[in-house]
């Protein structure tokens, strides 16, 4: 296998996922596992002002380079808590002959759902064995980066910007850049190397807040519970059903918006519903937030007796019209992968990455791609050749920007 993919497999099996319900920083300690490894391996190489934070931030500079603009490289350790993450078992399809791939437990990854899937046939599909996720979001854009940083100190003389790179926990719960030290990094312009397949480098995101709900009712014994009993099961039901199911996540794509319950509990006496609202439009946000707070009314009023409480919280804006006022970064991106052989578009993430964060932080940040799909489901995949065209797209993006300062 190429260098990079050798070098993602090594860091699948390490288990990272994040805990959502966890306030530690990082949100669990196992994500300092892969980091220890990725600081001793910085370190190996030669880079410079290796720093690994308390808090699970790991930041490092490249040695020489142009230092008129500094480009950082950034990637999250964690996996998605969303499906199983421990003990996951890499799986190569060689001379992949393009059909569906079936894996344990009746999981299939049909191609047919897959955007770029069909570039790889005849090459080497990663996947689990279909008991965890894969863990490519975002251990791929790890390999991709420590690989460019290897071969940058053994290429000293590519004209290129100075590099930096950070590494840092909880992305996939929303906290990847909470504390992280901007300063500290060092970069003018940055990239995450954290999107799927290799035909788009992404300026935009979703705008994203996150809406939960906690319902207090009324718990009575069923046989005595007419004209008293108050079911913050139904409540949390009836809440969903007043959602709009076209305008969610499996019905909409583009540059849709959605609405997604993605997490229920409760009993007669007491739920919590968690929401998560995107949309690409501040304007579409704002009505989106008007809608939730439309439903809280309604059941309040449907509802005596209960206490319904919901609580919004911004968790990442769409850096789109900030990457707007300097096209450099997402421009020198789409000809390093055009230099790779690839034909590539400007696209929009149905997602966020750390930079949609970073960006409003002071630190312009686009998303590259890794070669993969299906992210966050045990359905997981990325091709051995699209982590190459990843890393080749990579070198030549900041080749061109060595090439123009």
């Amino acid at each position: 296998m190429n260098p990079v993919a050798e070098r993602f497999i090594r860091y699948a099996v390490v288990s990272t996922a994040s805990d959502p319900d966890s306030s530690t920083s990082p949100s669990s300690s196992r994500q300092f596992d892969l980091l220890r490894i990725l600081e001793e391996e910085l370190s190996a190489f030669g880079m410079e002002n290796v720093h690994l934070s308390s808090t699970g931030v790991l930041y490092a500079r490249v040695p020489g380079g142009n230092s008129a603009e500094t480009i950082g490289l950034i990637a999250h350790v964690d996996t998605s808590p969303e499906s199983p993450g421990q003990g996951v078992d890499p799986q190569l399809h060689t001379d992949w002959d393009g059909l569906p791939i079936a894996l344990k437990e009746g999981v299939v990854i049909n191609p047919e759902e897959c955007s770029d899937m069909l570039r790889y046939k005849g090459g080497t599909i990663i996947t689990s064995d279909g008991t965890t996720l894969l863990g490519s979001d975002d251990k791929s854009g790890i390999a991709i980066i420590m690989e460019t940083c290897k071969w940058l100190i053994a290429n000293p003389d590519m004209p290129r910007p100075g590099v930096v790179v950070a590494f840092t926990p909880d992305e996939e719960v929303g906290r990847g850049v909470d504390n992280f030290d901007v300063d500290r990094f060092g970069a003018d312009f940055a990239y995450t190397v954290d999107g799927g397949e290799v035909t788009e480098v992404s300026s935009e995101t979703f705008n994203a807040w996150s809406a939960n709900w906690k319902i207090t009712g009324r718990e009575v014994h069923p046989g005595s519970a007419a004209g008293s009993m108050v079911n913050a099961v139904r409540i949390a039901g009836e809440l969903i059903s007043l959602m709009r199911s076209e305008e969610m996540p499996e019905n909409s794509s583009g540059r849709e918006g959605f609405d997604y319950p993605l997490f229920v509990k409760g009993t007669t006496g007491s739920a919590e519903v968690k929401v998560i609202l995107r949309d690409f439009t501040i304007e579409g946000m704002v009505e989106r937030r008007r809608r939730m707070e439309a439903i809280r009314d309604c059941l309040a009023s449907l509802f005596a007796g209960s206490q319904i409480e919901l609580t919004m919280k911004e968790q990442y804006s769409n850096p789109g019209e900030i990457l707007k006022k300097d096209r450099r970064l997402v421009d020198y991106a789409l000809q390093g992968m055009r230099r790779a052989g690839i034909e590539v578009a400007e696209g929009s993430i149905r997602g966020g990455t750390d930079g949609s964060r970073l960006s409003f932080m002071g630190v312009p940040t686009a998303n590259l791609p890794t070669g993969g799909e299906l992210f966050h489901s045990r359905r997981e995949w990325v091709a051995e050749n699209g982590l190459e065209i990843a890393f080749e797209g990579l070198k030549n993006t900041l080749a061109i920007w060595g090439e123009a300062l």
